[in-house]
């Protein structure tokens, strides 16, 4: 089953075009500004219900919502993007699956695909660059494009004129500091000069950092404004002076308790990250910018909750099925498995391991190639490389880390557990008690309707349609 999915009212005439093509095989949802079926949630709901989606939208409208935070894209989803205008198909995600689709697609609705060699959204590359310095293009380029075809460039660069198709992810961090004297336009003057000099996209900045206090001064709220109300990070004083610049400053050590603001923060706010404009000052105010690193992990925190068959609330082990109410394994059935399915790693402890029979029993088995990992804390089974013992928690962190897409389970408990930061995304899945089980609206190729994702926290009040 494909999801078709038209973000704005120019692109549902493509949508029911595909869906008369492929009546037993699409299903079609309408985004609308207007109601509660808004653009991130229909989305949001399309790529966490099915395998493949295409987007009817202009290029930058679906790279928005991609990096806007309320939208998550799993791993594996293939996901296209249809120009209404009915110009072209670009594969978004999926590797080869997302190649082939779009070939299908393009020539069902008479479009040019843009090949890409491989779909390009699955984090951007770092640049080959200097840790400080203007950057050079970060970008991915199809080998073997026809002539005729756009050039798609994934990068964090200023639209360079040549007609090419650009991908700007929010990819920047801006550190700021600004004396309490700083008018509110100095520090944008700053920030677009330093931005136009190193060559980088204004779209492209996804938050600006300062030192605690900082926040709410109006340079800094109105540099976040005009980039688009874009969040601010503050960081206490104490963290930004362990973290090591290349400019520090005595002065500022003296005055703030850090010898560097812009610097530490720009990094602070990107984990894993790495300068690549040093400090520019002006009067009263400071900038830096640091480029963070694509997620290199990803850790799902899974609570079983009433799986089990002796918790309060559990369904029985094996039995229910979708809409048949809110049991256990009725909404295991539902979402705990794609969670499951995904990751490289399950860890819990072993009575939560033990309960993954029966969601096993009722969704099937996990991937063989997925390790099963018991921590139990009593004995200290697991530890990290220097040989500390890990919780479960500590665990799934550590894997995640090195690049693993873990899934934590819980029985009932992952309220108390503290799942440290780290360079990895983190995501929560409720216990079945806690979330409502959608209706299934296969049927219906032309509804409007689409249930809460129980995966999100956000979302939780039951269907926004």
């Amino acid at each position: 089953m494909i999801g078709l999915v038209a973000i704005d009212g120019p692109g549902r005439p493509l949508a029911d075009e595909l869906h008369a093509l492929w009546p037993e095989g699409s299903h079609v949802h309408r985004a609308s500004r207007g109601n509660c079926s808004q653009p991130p949630d229909v989305l949001h709901f399309a790529l966490h219900r099915y395998r493949a989606v295409v987007a009817v939208a202009p290029l930058p409208t679906v790279v928005s919502l991609l990096t806007g935070g309320l939208v998550d894209l799993p791993r594996g989803t293939v996901l296209l993007c249809v120009d209404p205008q009915r110009r072209w198909v670009i594969p978004m995600a999926g590797g080869d699956a997302a190649e082939e689709l779009s070939v299908e697609v393009a020539a069902a609705l008479g479009v040019t695909p843009v090949p890409t060699g491989h779909a390009p959204w699955a984090g951007v590359p770092e640049a080959p660059v200097a840790p400080v310095g203007p950057v050079a293009p970060v970008e991915q380029v199809a080998p073997e494009a026809p002539e005729d075809a756009p050039i798609l460039r994934v990068t964090d660069r200023e639209d360079p004129g040549d007609g090419d198709l650009l991908v700007l992810p929010r990819t920047l961090v801006v550190g700021v500091g600004a004396a309490g004297a700083a008018e509110r336009t100095e520090l944008v003057r700053l920030l677009d000069a330093t931005l136009k000099e190193a060559g980088l996209a204004r779209a492209a900045v996804a938050r600006l950092a300062t030192v605690a206090g900082k926040a709410d001064h109006p340079a800094v709220r109105w540099a976040a404004f005009c980039l688009g109300g874009i969040p601010v990070d503050g960081h206490p004083a104490e963290e930004l002076a362990g973290v090591p610049v290349p400019n520090p400053s005595a002065a500022v050590g003296a005055a703030v308790g850090t010898a560097s603001v812009a610097e530490a923060a720009a990094l602070a706010s990107a984990p894993g990250g790495r300068l690549v404009v040093a400090k520019r000052k002006s009067t009263m105010a400071t900038v830096a910018i640091a480029r963070a690193t694509a997620v290199r992990g990803r850790l799902v925190q899974v609570d079983l909750g009433t799986g089990r068959p002796d918790l309060p609330g559990a369904g029985t082990p094996g039995a229910g099925a979708p809409g048949a109410g809110p049991t256990g394994t009725d909404a295991a059935q539902l979402y705990v498995p794609a969670e499951l399915r995904d990751a490289s790693a399950v860890v819990g402890t072993p009575e939560a391991l033990d309960a993954l029979a029966a969601i096993e029993a009722a969704a099937g088995p996990l991937r063989p190639t997925t390790r099963r990992i018991a921590v139990d804390v009593a004995a200290g089974t697991t530890a990290d490389g220097s040989g500390a013992p890990l919780d479960p928690a500590g665990a799934a962190a550590h894997l995640a880390a090195h690049g693993h897409t873990v899934a934590l389970v819980t029985l009932g408990d992952g309220a108390g557990l503290a799942v440290p930061p780290g360079p990895y995304e983190l995501r929560h899945v409720p216990a079945p008690a806690t979330r409502a089980a959608p209706a299934d609206t296969d049927s219906d190729s032309d509804s409007d309707a689409h249930p809460a994702d129980p995966a999100d926290p956000a979302q939780h009040q039951g269907d926004p349609a």
